[in-house]
């Protein structure tokens, strides 16, 4: 018989923890009348099923017809987990804010093969790589470096656009908001041009890619002093200025350890370092 016939192992697990957590979403409401009640503790489960290997390498089962012999008996065990046992064997939400291996341009088999090694993010694979070495992983896993390479290139920080904040419902792009431009020009070329922020509450917004890692986003100071996050999303970073803030160079150090270094200056204010000027 085809796939179609059969099932993916996790999604029947799935399938039946999600009605198991509508039972303990239901308790809740029943506590409201009834203090004492029932709950299920444990779940065995035994299946009469032909285990399958798809073309992509995932193991499905299809369940026996009347009177089909050979099939085999897989017993399925189902016990409670609390919320930090969870918390303690599971990757962290904030790990999986990571570009996937299929977002990093990763291959099928490549994909399969990290997977095999507990990699299925960029961010696994800056960790798995961190703790031995690239070469090494490329070595185990039969992916070229190259191409490893180049996914860790997509999962670090990158800074696309920096402006005033926009209000809620403009896009992205529009006046006002252009790339960033590095603070010292190369030699022989004019300063660049300073990132206006104001009139009126003054509030400045980065927009990227992977500004928000496993280690939080990235420290944003105006003349050495941090400034206050007020929202925070892998695109997206708006910070507060403060009122009596001066024009100058504005800092950003990634997650991975790099410092971006830019010019701000406030509607009819001029730059006040000398340094942006020279």
């Amino acid at each position: 018989m085809g796939a179609e016939t059969s099932f993916l192992v996790e999604d029947f697990i799935d399938s039946i923890t999600t009605q198991l957590d509508r039972v303990q979403d239901a308790l809740r409401i029943k506590a409201v009348n009834r203090p004492l009640t029932y709950a299920l503790k444990d779940l065995s489960l035994e299946l009469k099923v032909f285990v399958e290997l798809d073309p992509r390498g995932k193991v499905r089962f299809r369940t026996s017809g009347p009177n089909e012999a050979g099939a085999s008996v897989v017993h399925l065990g189902f016990t409670t987990i609390t919320k930090p046992m969870i918390e303690e064997n599971t990757v962290s939400l904030a790990a999986s804010r990571s570009p996937s291996l299929e977002e990093a341009g990763l291959g099928e088999e490549d994909r399969r093969n990290l997977e095999r090694y507990g990699v299925r993010t960029v961010a696994q694979l800056q960790k798995l790589g961190s703790s031995t070495s690239i070469s090494t992983v490329s070595r185990l896993s039969t992916v070229s470096a190259d191409r490893l390479r180049a996914a860790l290139t997509l999962g670090q920080p990158r800074v696309d656009t920096i402006g005033p904040a926009r209000p809620p419902g403009r896009p992205a792009s529009g006046p006002g908001r252009v790339p960033p431009k590095p603070s010292t020009p190369p030699a022989g070329q004019p300063p660049r041009r300073p990132i206006v922020v104001g009139p009126g509450p003054r509030r400045l917004e980065i927009s990227g890619r992977n500004l928000v890692g496993d280690v939080g986003p990235p420290v944003v100071k105006l003349r050495g002093a941090p400034l206050s996050i007020a929202e925070a999303d892998d695109d997206r970073i708006v910070v507060d200025i403060p009122e009596h803030a001066q024009a100058g160079a504005l800092e950003l150090e990634m997650a991975d350890g790099r410092v971006e270094r830019y010019d701000l200056a406030f509607d009819g204010e001029d730059v006040w370092d000398p340094e942006v000027r020279s």
